[in-house]
């Protein structure tokens, strides 16, 4: 991918004959303190990029940026899982960026912020390596007071009762996003179902209908 005239960090240090400020402490240091601003930057990068729009160069392809991001242990619980927000770092956002998020530098740049429901990732594609994540604490939905009650009589919540799920309903943009990214898990689901990840499943399930309309397995 294109990193304008920034060049790219070495992946590699030694910590024998290398600086401080140049050595793997060091950065991975800077990456807890960038990710940690995240949580509070959030709401702003996404009020500039718009939720559900993602900006990704038209030479990576979606599925596969996700496939890879996803091989990585720490993501699997996210596989079939649609982000709601995928920004590359460059040369024309960074400033702006940099202003948001303190610790931002343009050793960055070419990497990619990935916000989910539940956290927010630093990811470099190039080399598929989680630089950093936070998680982020989310309200409650309304929900109906039978909700849960109708939810887990089902089969597929067996041994998940007393999990919090994170999720919520499908909305057009959602849905139709996630049956881009992978059609055959969201092929029956509609407008209205809820998506709910527990720690080992993923469910949609229609509340007016009281139906499992799909149960994957994360792990």
């Amino acid at each position: 991918m294109a990193r304008g005239d920034v060049p790219k960090p070495s992946s590699s240090y030694d910590s024998g004959s290398e600086p401080l400020h140049q050595g793997q402490v060091f950065h991975y240091a800077i990456a807890v303190l960038l990710i940690a601003t995240l949580v509070v930057s959030a709401i702003a990068l996404t009020n500039i990029y718009q939720l559900k729009k993602f900006v990704i160069p038209k030479t990576v392809n979606v599925q596969e940026f996700l496939s890879k991001l996803t091989s990585n242990s720490e993501m699997k619980g996210l596989v079939g899982v649609a982000p709601l927000n995928i920004v590359q770092i460059n040369n024309n956002n960074f400033a702006n960026l940099q202003a948001q998020i303190n610790g931002l530098d343009v050793s960055y740049v070419g990497n990619f912020i990935v916000q989910y429901t539940d956290r927010i990732v630093i990811y470099d594609y190039d080399n598929n390596k989680i630089k950093g994540t936070v998680n982020l604490q989310q309200p409650q939905a309304q929900l109906p007071a039978d909700f849960f009650a109708k939810l887990n009589k089902h089969a597929e919540l067996q041994g998940m009762q007393n999990q919090q799920p994170v999720g919520g309903q499908l909305d057009a943009n959602s849905l139709n996003t996630l049956k881009q990214q992978f059609p055959d898990v969201y092929a029956n689901a509609k407008i209205g179902d809820f998506l709910l990840r527990y720690q080992t499943r993923l469910i949609i399930y229609d509340y007016d209908a009281d139906r499992i309309v799909n149960a994957i397995n994360l792990s």
